[in-house]
């Protein structure tokens, strides 16, 4: 991403925001910035053509070209969710939240756009943590309307709360430190967020009359106990708040918060209202910490490959000069390393013979010993298919059963696998249920499972 440009365009309910970025080999650079007033938002075909209009214009007077466009909207315009899942879902996540979105968010899949980011994975107890994002489509649909009108493409769409996280979290790199929390206020709302190893752990909005003197002391309290960094207090940046604030004078009185304002020298833009548009555009210059994006995959501006292919020319013009250099040693070389590999691929079918054959002995020991352990200890195996037949309901079925020392596998088919799990872990017999796979659809249209538990 050297030498590349990227604009960042926020969308506000009154204000349209944009900051354009260059990057360097070591820093990004502001190459530009604007704010404009939108007197009627963005909703309307006029006013979607004014608001192109003033982003073309924009671009056209500070002579740029950006390689990468991103769009953000408020963040009243959407929910957010942190999910806690099977880790065995992951290689199908995306479909396994279109199956369960209506659990999380008072709409259907049918209604909305959503994009998630892992936030965490626990392979040790079979978890991922994940943040999820969902926007009406019908709140999208004026930004993807400019997004077609601009006419030179879009990479992506985003949220004020992310474009603030990414914000911070190059702010953070540069500090260095790995944890802050941050009070943002524009217009009539304000948005409270932590941001803790690049990751937006923390998302909220409130409006500027929901008891803000009261409500956001307690909010960043729970914060510093939620993520806690030591004996030290929660640092939280407050950007676009007046000095002379009330809720400033409140908050240092508060146990445990330290309120410091946003020190902007950094990214030089002139005013806290532009960091939205910066974080937006950071997108396009630096790896991003929030991979949110709520563009359709379709819509979405294919980035250029002209560098990728000028670098692959430099790369293949250094390595035809290292083999005309040393052709010689290299063909040798080769030659041998070729001869080795037919050497192995020829033992190849004895070596998996030889691990198959170690492999099915290892299975029978284990094998052996759990039954001379069943046959020792007792263990209540009728208890436990008794306890699983008056657990799993009538409208599911099991066809299959694996009871060994690592635990009970059951997989079968069910009308509702989500409340399998609920029924399983229900039981006072049962521990550690999770599934071992993806929920998929049989013809019948029952979800088909595969679950694993535990005997406590």
């Amino acid at each position: 991403m050297i030498f590349q440009t990227s604009l960042g365009i926020d969308i506000g309910a009154h204000e349209l925001y944009l900051a354009c970025l260059k990057a360097s080999s070591r820093d990004v650079h502001l190459m530009a910035h604007a704010v404009y007033s939108l007197e009627d938002g963005i909703h309307g075909e006029e006013n979607s053509k004014a608001i192109s209009q003033l982003i073309k214009g924009f671009i056209k007077e500070n002579r740029i070209s950006p390689a990468s466009v991103f769009l953000g909207i408020p963040r009243s315009a959407a929910i957010l969710r942190y999910l806690e899942l099977p880790l065995a879902v992951k290689e199908n996540l995306r479909a396994t939240l279109g199956y369960e979105l209506e659990k999380h968010v008072p709409f259907t899949p049918e209604e909305v756009h959503f994009d998630f980011q892992i936030i965490s994975e626990d392979k040790s107890a079979g978890r991922l943590q994940l943040l999820l994002v969902v926007v009406k489509k019908e709140a999208l649909s004026p930004v993807l309307a400019l997004s077609e009108r601009l006419g030179f493409g879009v990479s992506g769409v985003g949220i004020t709360a992310t474009a603030l996280a990414d914000y911070f979290s190059w702010a953070c790199r540069k500090d260095n430190v790995t944890l802050r929390s941050f009070v943002y206020a524009r217009g009539d709302h304000i948005e409270l967020g932590l941001v803790k190893d690049g990751m937006l752990r923390y998302s909220r909005d409130l409006s500027m009359n929901e008891g803000r003197i009261d409500v956001i002391p307690k909010i960043l309290s729970k914060m510093r106990l939620d993520f806690p960094d030591g004996d030290e207090p929660l640092e939280a940046v407050f950007c676009g708040i007046k000095r002379d604030d009330p809720l400033l004078e409140h908050l240092n009185k508060t146990e445990g918060i330290a309120p410091r304002p946003v020190d902007l020298s950094a990214a030089q833009i002139p005013a806290a209202s532009l960091m939205a548009a910066y974080g937006l555009a950071l997108k396009g210059v630096r790896k991003s910490s929030t991979g949110i994006n709520l563009l359709p995959p379709a819509l979405r501006k294919k980035p250029s490959r002209l560098k990728v292919y000028a670098l692959f020319g430099l790369v293949s013009l250094v390595l035809l000069g290292a083999l005309a250099w040393g052709g010689g040693v290299y063909l040798q070389r080769q030659q041998t390393l070729d001869r080795l590999d037919g050497e192995i691929k020829k033992l190849a079918p004895q070596l998996e013979k030889f691990e198959q054959i170690k492999t099915e002995k290892r299975e029978i020991e284990e094998r052996i010993q759990y039954l001379n352990t069943l046959r020792q200890g007792g263990l209540p195996i009728l208890d436990t298919i008794k306890e699983l037949s008056e657990r799993i309901p009538k409208s599911a079925w099991v066809n299959r059963f694996n009871f060994s020392e690592k635990g009970i596998e059951i997989s079968g088919e069910a009308a509702s696998a989500s409340q399998l799990i609920r029924l399983l872990e229900a039981s006072p017999m049962f521990g550690d249920v999770a599934f071992l796979s993806a929920i998929t659809k049989s013809r019948s249209g029952n979800e088909q499972f595969r679950i694993r538990l535990s005997l406590k």
